[in-house]
Formats: structure tokens, sequence, C-alpha cells
């Protein structure tokens, strides 16, 4: 298999060893063998994209950083916030930029709120 399988494999392995997981524990969670998980590791077989889906939901990251675009590994778990990030992949640019101006603010407002209460 291309070296794409291989740190495929390499990330799976990481966020089970992170969790504290052993194959056997993580193939229980998922509902396989566990020659299915030491499959997966070593690049030996590549996963169903619903299997795949499962498989970053239980090691709590993205599908991104399994397949290795990002090294972020946090996972949005809050189905609001994902919500917001899909209506502001729908938006244009111009008002992605306004989006985030105001976020800014936002953040300074209720920065400097936060320092007033504690002064008080």
């Amino acid at each position: 298999m291309p070296d794409f399988y291989t740190e495929l494999g390499a990330r799976i392995r990481s966020k089970r060893e992170t969790l504290g997981l052993n194959q056997k524990e993580l193939a229980a969670k998922l509902g396989v063998q566990p020659p299915a998980i030491t499959m997966y590791e070593n690049a030996k077989r590549s996963p169903s994209l619903e299997f795949f889906c499962e498989l970053a939901k239980v090691l709590g990251t993205t599908p991104d950083y399994l397949l290795g675009v990002t090294d972020h590994t946090n996972a949005i778990v809050d189905d609001e916030t994902a919500e917001v990030f899909r209506q502001y992949s729908l938006l244009t640019l111009r008002d992605r930029k306004v989006v985030m101006e105001l976020i800014k603010i936002l953040g300074k407002v209720d920065t400097a709120g936060k320092e007033e209460s504690e002064t008080a």
C-alpha cells in the first residue's frame, strides 16, 4: 500500500496509545476483531469510509488528523459548534472577514468585562 496508509496506520496507533488503549480494547469499541486494528496500523488493510469516520470518533480526533492533513488532533464534538462552522463555510470571503472582525470585537468586549468585574 502507498505511504499514505503507513501514515494513517501510525496516526491510528499514536491516538490509540495516547488514549491508553490496546488493540483489543479499541477493536471492542469499534465492533471488530483485534487483527483488523493490527492490519490498519500496519498498512495491510484500508478502512471503509464508514469505518474510518467511526474510528475518528472513537479515537476522539478528526478524519483530517488521521489522514495527515493537519497535526491538530482535537475533534469538534459539539453539534452547535459544528453547525457554526458549516454556516461559516457557506459565507462569501467578504462576509467571512466581517464575521471574524465581529468575533474579535466580541472577544475584546468580553475580556474588558472580565477585567472590570475582577477589579470591582
